[in-house]
C-alpha cells in the first residue's frame, strides 16, 4: 500500500521546486534587464562623450587652419606650372589653409565616424549639427580656390565682391562690403553649442568633479 504522506511530500517538494524556478527565471529577467540598460547606457555615455571632445577639438583644429601666419613649408608643393611670379606669391597663404586641411584628415575622418552614431543615440536630428562643421569645411575650402582663379579682381565689380566674402569666410574678415561676415564662424559656434548642449549634461553628469 502507498505511503499517502510521501505522496504529499512529491507534490509539495514539486511545487517548491516550480516557485524557486520561477523566482530564479524572474530575477534572472531582471538582471540580464539591468544589465541591458547599463550596456545602453555606457554606449551612450562613449558616443556623447567622443563627440564632446570633437567639439571641442573642433575649436584647435579651425583656429590653426585660418591662421593668418603662413610658413613657406605650407606652400612648398604648390603646383606653379603656367602661373606668373605674382600669381604664386598671391596664392601661397590660400593654398597652405588647404595643405592644412589635408594636415587635419584623422579629425574629419572621426567626424564621419561618430556622426552614424550620434544619430543612432541621440536622434537623427543631430546630422543637422555635423552638416554644420562639414559646411564650414567646404565654405573656407571653396574660398580657397576661388582666390586661387581670381588672384587680382577689379575693385567694384561682382568679382570684387565676391572675393571679399571668401576672404572673410577664411579669416572671419568682417567691412561693409561683406554681405555675410562671420558665416563660417557662426556655423562653427553654432556646431559646438549644439553637441555641448545635447552631449555635455550626460558627460557631466557621470564626470562630476570631486570636490573632496
Amino acid at each position: 500500500m502507498a505511503d499517502p504522506w510521501a505522496f504529499g511530500w512529491t507534490q509539495l517538494l514539486a511545487s517548491v521546486g516550480l516557485v524557486m524556478s520561477g523566482i530564479i527565471s524572474f530575477l534572472g529577467l531582471r538582471t540580464f534587464d539591468k544589465w541591458q540598460r547599463e550596456k545602453v547606457h555606457e554606449r551612450k555615455l562613449e558616443v556623447a562623450f567622443e563627440a564632446l571632445t570633437l567639439a571641442y577639438e573642433s575649436s584647435m583644429v579651425f583656429d590653426d587652419v585660418r591662421r593668418r601666419l603662413v610658413r613657406s613649408y605650407e606652400w612648398a608643393d604648390m603646383p606653379t606650372d603656367g602661373m606668373s611670379k605674382e600669381r604664386i606669391e598671391a596664392s601661397q597663404s590660400t593654398y597652405a589653409i588647404i595643405n592644412r586641411f589635408n594636415r587635419h584628415n584623422d579629425f574629419f575622418d572621426r567626424v564621419l565616424k561618430v556622426q552614424p552614431k550620434l544619430m543612432a543615440v541621440f536622434g537623427p536630428e543631430t546630422e543637422a549639427t555635423i552638416h554644420k562643421l562639414h559646411r564650414a569645411r567646404n565654405m573656407i575650402e571653396i574660398a580657397c580656390e576661388m582666390l586661387i582663379e581670381i588672384p587680382d579682381p577689379k575693385p567694384g565689380t561682382d568679382e570684387w565682391n565676391l572675393i571679399l566674402q571668401m576672404r572673410s569666410d577664411i579669416w572671419d574678415h568682417s567691412s561693409s562690403a561683406v554681405k555675410e561676415p562671420g558665416r563660417v564662424t557662426k556655423l562653427l559656434r553654432e556646431f559646438r553649442a549644439e553637441i555641448e548642449a545635447k552631449c555635455g549634461p550626460l558627460v557631466n553628469q557621470e564626470f562630476k568633479p570631486d570636490r573632496g
